[in-house]
């Protein structure tokens, strides 16, 4: 099969390259589809875009659109946070939901970015109890789905990344089940990120094997997700993650098109 990837990141937020040079770099890979997906204005990060970049962005995007056309087909998009304004939703062809921090107050963590960022939030906030931890971020990863709505769940169990989560346990795993089905009820489709293996924090994808199987068994589709930050991630552990989705009983992936989504076999 041919790869399309719809999470990737570019210099207009915390990406190494260009937007042109990530299109370059799909079009090398043979990819039919690209999605532009940066982060979202968030007042609590700094990587992030800013609003008033989005025309910019925006315009990019349409500019790619027309220079590359006959050789790949771009979508608009934007990995969407908890805290940031929907509105620009509406001007996008689809849209990631993810949770990159946790709030409290005037405090604020993001919780993917270092393990030394989660233990203080745990011990801060939990009092050192790491279950009020897994709580609170699959509390606000659901409501942000219920409430924005996403084409696509971003990397569903990123608090896994840095190991301090244990995925045995069986309080961590019927909270994130719990999670999970409240956020099949409004968004459907889930993508396999395998960002933090071209990073080295993993093995294995997003997520994991126990919540793809569940996510199976609840009706939900899987689509792609690279979440490259540099070109040479951009299709990143696709083929052994074709493996797992299989293996997880799913026939088919995700791929999404200006006319909406399409299946493609993996049996």
């Amino acid at each position: 099969m041919k790869y399309c990837a719809y999470h990737t990141h570019s210099t207009f937020s915390d990406g190494k390259n260009t937007m042109e040079d990530m299109v370059l770099a799909a079009i090398e890979a043979e990819m039919p589809v690209l999605g532009l997906s940066d982060h979202s204005d968030s007042p609590y990060q700094e990587y992030c875009m800013r609003e008033a970049q989005y025309p910019e962005y925006l315009a990019e995007i349409e500019r790619l659109q027309k220079k590359y056309a006959g050789k790949i087909t771009l979508l608009k998009g934007i990995e969407l946070d908890s805290n940031s304004d929907h509105a620009i939703t509406e001007k996008l062809d689809y849209f990631l939901g993810s949770v990159h921090e946790l709030v409290y107050e005037d405090r604020f963590y993001g919780i993917d970015h270092a393990a030394s960022i989660q233990q203080a939030c745990i011990d801060r906030e939990h009092g050192g109890d790491i279950h009020g931890f897994e709580r609170d971020y699959f509390n606000t990863l659901a409501a942000h789905i219920e409430k924005n709505k996403p084409t696509i769940l971003g990397h569903f169990d990123v608090i896994t990344k840095f190991g301090l989560v244990d995925e045995e346990d069986p309080e961590y795993r019927k909270m994130a089940l719990e999670a999970l089905e409240r956020i099949f009820k409004v968004t459907p489709v889930m993508e396999v990120n395998t960002g933090a293996i071209y990073r080295g924090y993993r093995t294995t994808p997003y997520p994991a094997d126990f919540i793809l199987k569940r996510w199976k068994e609840l009706g939900g589709e899987v689509i792609l997700g690279a979440d490259a930050h540099a070109t040479q991630g951009i299709i990143c552990a696709f083929p052994e993650s074709v493996e797992r989705i299989r293996s997880a009983g799913f026939e088919y992936v995700l791929t999404l098109w200006p006319d909406g989504f399409r299946r493609e076999s993996i049996v």
